[in-house]
């Protein structure tokens, strides 16, 4: 049979992918709202309104599925946040850039929040695994970008891989709260808050300088502009 052939215009192969964009689609609608446990094939399929077989065309399991639209969410994120901080010079800028591209990424879309904090947990190790290499990343990247700032010869006192990471478990839990309704602050103060906490880690992070006591610029040095914010002096 040529699989190459044309159907109204469509080639096979682009038929294929337009049916396993309907069920990623019909994954994060259903994942997203009822919940991965309570999903079956089927009705990931009647969402999508395919036949079943359609759906082992694309996708070996609920759980390969899931990992699929787990994996363009990450991707979403990451590229919105790196695009964001690419803009910004300073260190406390780029903080907010990203930390406001990553949190509006997903809390714009709910589904996307409860999958991310709640549905891939535990279903796999393989999901499992993603969700520490993601977290990784983003803290990986964070620290780069510090790091970047900073310049060469710079003297450290804390891991700056393992102070972001550190920093991504609150983010996480943050989150958690904000789909449970328990968070009662607006998206640009948890951006701020979050923005003083990275960028306050990051000075901390750095060995002060040799002279710095003497000289009396050590406090300023630390967090540099976080002074400007309003809960800083609480």
């Amino acid at each position: 049979m040529d699989r190459s052939r044309t159907y109204r215009g469509i080639t096979a192969a682009q038929r294929r992918a337009e049916r396993r964009e309907r069920l990623l689609e019909a994954g994060l609608e259903l994942f997203g709202t009822i919940g991965y446990a309570r999903t079956s094939v089927r009705a990931v399929s009647a969402a999508a309104s395919l036949n079943s077989r359609y759906f082992y065309e694309s996708f070996h399991s609920r759980e390969d599925l899931l990992y699929a639209v787990y994996q363009h969410i990450l991707s979403d994120i990451s590229t919105r946040a790196s695009e964001a901080m690419t803009s910004e010079d300073t260190l406390e800028g780029q903080a907010r850039a990203g930390l406001r591209a990553a949190w509006t990424t997903i809390t714009e879309d709910r589904r996307k929040a409860r999958i991310v904090t709640l549905e891939v947990v535990g279903v796999s190790e393989r999901l499992e695994r993603l969700r520490r290499q993601s977290r990784q990343a983003l803290a990986q990247l964070t620290a780069d970008n510090a790091l970047l700032l900073a310049g060469s010869g710079v003297r450290l006192r804390l891991d700056p891989v393992l102070t972001a990471r550190f920093l991504m478990g609150g983010v996480v839990e943050i989150l958690l709260e904000w789909i449970s309704g328990d968070l009662d602050a607006s998206a640009d103060d948890v951006v701020e808050h979050f923005t003083v906490l990275f960028t306050a880690a990051a000075y901390a992070a750095v060995a002060p300088p040799a002279d710095a006591g003497q000289l009396g610029i050590w406090p300023d040095f630390v967090c540099a502009g976080c002074h400007r914010l309003p809960f800083w002096r609480l």
